[in-house]
């Protein structure tokens, strides 16, 4: 039996069930895409009739039992009542691969599910991988091939789609039509009961006809194994991805700080991220992105020349530019000189180039300009703004075509990304301009995004692993739910993770001793299991300066709280207030967190995350990504924050967490970080007693069984 991507996406023999002689119907639709004779097209087609001898000129049979050679590959467009039986038929064909394109599955409901569930389990058990149900299809633009609701097929290109969303699929679709831009292949896993995305694009990672994988993602079942196949790939070729279902609907009910700052969408962003995935906020720029990644080479450093028709439209593309993190760097004078020859008297040969209005030499202007930067050494993009008439004229078009192609064929790396501010009427350009492989850019906004986002990524790990050992896992909870605070501390203090002294006591003369001995000023703190947040229910007594004032305060806890145990800490200096924290995930296991912390976390919701393990170069990352970041380099006089020592600190964190897989939460709240170093003082635990290691193996395979030793 053939293996599934080579009957899925370059089968021999393709066999529609369900099809039609009578337009208008489904099955006719398929048998039209299947036999349109596109260049390059491998297939045979047969259809699936009751009772038809021949459709569109192919051999019918009443059955895939019925046809005499091996089919490959399947699409089913009958009812969903009658998939389970034509499954098996699959099964007793032989047939590898199965596109399951009717609906009425378990989007529908419980009798839906249960027939996805019966036609899964006999697809499982023939071996037979299936698509859908509830699908768009599959396309192979390079072998012909259009299973799919979309008519017609696109130009070849280098561009994957993989989307779960059949009805964006057919949006791609007609983009891609309209445009003449170009895919590789397409699919949409529908319902994805066995075949999912991940799949897909673990496949393309290695397929020679996929240059750039774009891929919309709804939903994730198995965060841990996305993580890793969108790692291995993206360390290969650039994946573009676009998450929906971003809202705050999605966050997750949670006791503790860092479980309740993470959401499902925030995590599964925060991943793909770490894979080293191109994350993009809408459909447009996640088509635009991928399509000028395989089309333009990408962008080895920061800088980037504009030249424009308008100085207004120009100073806003530079700003746009530099708050994605790109720079408009000043040309040196030899470089000015270069282009000052071309320009009119008026015209700037600063960066922005402004060519001003001098229409009638826009297409010398515009292309003996960028053929300048384009063999300069002083840029590594060029933005050309097409904006009214020079968008309108087919001449600066065709120059911009010209002086682009003679580069190319020159070996020249230079991407060119066009800014397109224009009226329809020059929506013949913008195609000639697109079909030459040149991205054209509605407005700067876009522009910046898409520009940024072709920028040549850093090589990232294929997994979070570290090179230091794992710190030995702490012991197990002999119950589950939050871990008593004399319990916390010892474990924290065995891993070697800061603390300030601390001592648990059960009376109020207790308390006041231990005081003296850790020496004031000391803060005085409920330590309960059922006091889960301290501030909130005032269970937290600030700068105490002698044991009186330590006995009287413990007392007025007991009568307002009740009975310790109580938790004698000596105070920690003013800093600042950090969290670090972990949390496991079902779906993509272990993960860090750092952020701003103290009473006010949840309200400023400033963090970052990570799949733990991770390395302290990943850390430093984290910390980058914070939108309070300057407080880390110190401000209103104190002094900087050691950076790369936080970074140990939270490196560490997340290695001794991942390698405890009873342990659910972990919140380290605050953390006082000031010019001396780091001190926790607030943590809890929340663990689950009965949670085996075996259970947990699933979702963490990129552990090596060394690490939990």
């Amino acid at each position: 039996m053939k293996a599934w991507p080579q009957a899925l996406f370059a089968p021999r023999r393709v066999a529609v069930v369900g099809a039609s002689a009578a337009p208008g119907k489904m099955g006719n639709l398929f048998m039209r895409n299947l036999t349109a004779g596109a260049p390059g097209q491998l297939h045979e087609v047969v259809a699936i009739h009751p009772s038809a001898r021949e459709i569109l000129d192919c051999p019918a049979y009443p059955s895939l039992r019925a046809v005499p050679d091996p089919v490959d590959l399947a699409v089913i467009v009958t009812s969903s009542e009658s998939v389970p039986a034509t499954i098996e038929d699959c099964v007793a064909a032989g047939v590898p691969a199965v596109v399951v394109i009717t609906g009425g599955f378990a989007e529908t409901g419980e009798k839906g599910r249960a027939l996805q569930d019966r036609a899964h389990v006999i697809a499982r058990e023939g071996g037979v991988r299936l698509v859908g149900p509830n699908c768009f299809g599959v396309i192979n633009v390079h072998a012909g091939l259009n299973a799919s609701l979309g008519m017609g097929l696109p130009q070849t290109g280098g561009v994957s789609l993989i989307t779960q969303s059949g009805a964006y699929g057919m949006a791609a679709f007609s983009r891609s039509l309209e445009d003449g831009i170009g895919f590789a292949k397409v699919l949409a896993p529908g319902n994805k009961v066995d075949l999912d995305e991940i799949d897909v694009l673990d496949f393309l990672g290695d397929d020679p006809e996929t240059r750039v994988v774009a891929m919309l993602l709804e939903s994730v079942s198995d965060g841990r194994r996305l993580f890793e196949v969108a790692a291995r790939v993206a360390a290969i070729k650039p994946v573009v991805v676009l998450k929906t279902g971003r809202g705050a609907g999605a966050k997750r009910a949670a006791a503790s700080h860092t479980a309740a700052l993470a959401d499902d969408s925030a995590l599964t962003l925060a991943a793909l991220r770490q894979a080293g995935v191109r994350v993009v906020s809408d459909g447009l720029t996640l088509l635009d992105a991928a399509f000028a990644l395989d089309r333009q080479p990408q962008m080895r450093g920061r800088r980037v020349a504009v030249i424009t028709n308008s100085g207004g439209t120009g100073v806003e593309l530079a700003d746009l530019l530099e708050e994605q993190g790109l720079e408009v760097p000043e040309f040196s004078a030899g470089l000015r000189s270069v282009i000052h020859k071309v320009l009119p008297a008026h015209g700037s040969d600063a960066n922005p180039v402004d060519v001003t209005t001098d229409w009638s030499r826009f297409p010398a202007m515009y292309g003996d300009t960028l053929e300048a930067l384009m063999h300069s050494s002083e840029v590594d993009a060029v933005v050309p703004v097409l904006l009214q008439r020079s968008a309108l004229m087919p001449e600066v078009t065709q120059r911009l075509i010209d002086v682009v192609t003679k580069a190319r064929k020159s070996n020249a790396s230079m991407p060119v990304h066009v800014c397109w501010v224009a009226p329809t009427a020059g929506e013949e350009n913008r195609r000639l301009l697109l079909q030459a492989g040149i991205p054209c850019h509605s407005w700067a906004a876009r522009t910046a995004t898409n520009l940024a986002l072709t920028r040549t990524q850093a090589t990232h790990p294929c997994s979070p692993a570290v090179s230091s050992p794992l710190i030995a896992a702490p012991a197990r909870v002999s119950a589950d739910g939050w871990v008593a605070a004399k319990d916390v501390l010892p474990m924290l203090e065995d891993a070697g993770l800061p603390l300030a002294p601390w001592a648990i006591v059960n009376k109020a003369g207790e308390a006041g001793a231990a005081a003296g001995r850790l020496g004031f000023p000391v803060v005085l703190k409920a330590a309960r299991d059922d006091i889960v947040h301290k501030t909130e229910s005032g269970a937290v007594v600030l700068g105490l300066q002698d044991s009186v004032g330590v006995v009287a305060a413990c007392n007025d806890l007991i009568a307002r709280l009740g009975p310790g145990p109580f938790l004698v800490q000596r105070q920690v200096s003013r800093g600042t207030e950090l969290l670090i924290g972990g949390f496991r995930d079902k779906a993509f296991g272990p993960v860090i967190m750092v952020g701003f912390g103290g009473i006010l976390v949840e309200a400023l919701a400033d963090v970052a995350m990570r799949l733990a393990p991770i390395p302290p170069s990943e850390a430093l990352g984290m910390l980058g990504e914070l939108r309070g970041r300057r407080l880390l380099d110190g401000y209103r006089g104190s002094p900087p924050i050691d950076q790369n020592a936080l970074a140990e600190l939270i490196s560490r964190v997340s290695r001794w967490f991942a390698a405890a897989p009873w342990m659910l939460e972990f919140d380290a709240n605050p953390v006082i970080a000031d010019a001396t170093g780091f001190t926790i003082v607030d943590a809890r635990i929340r663990g689950e007693a009965s949670r085996f290691l075996g259970e947990f193996e699933k979702t963490t395979s990129f552990l090596p069984m060394s690490f939990f030793a």
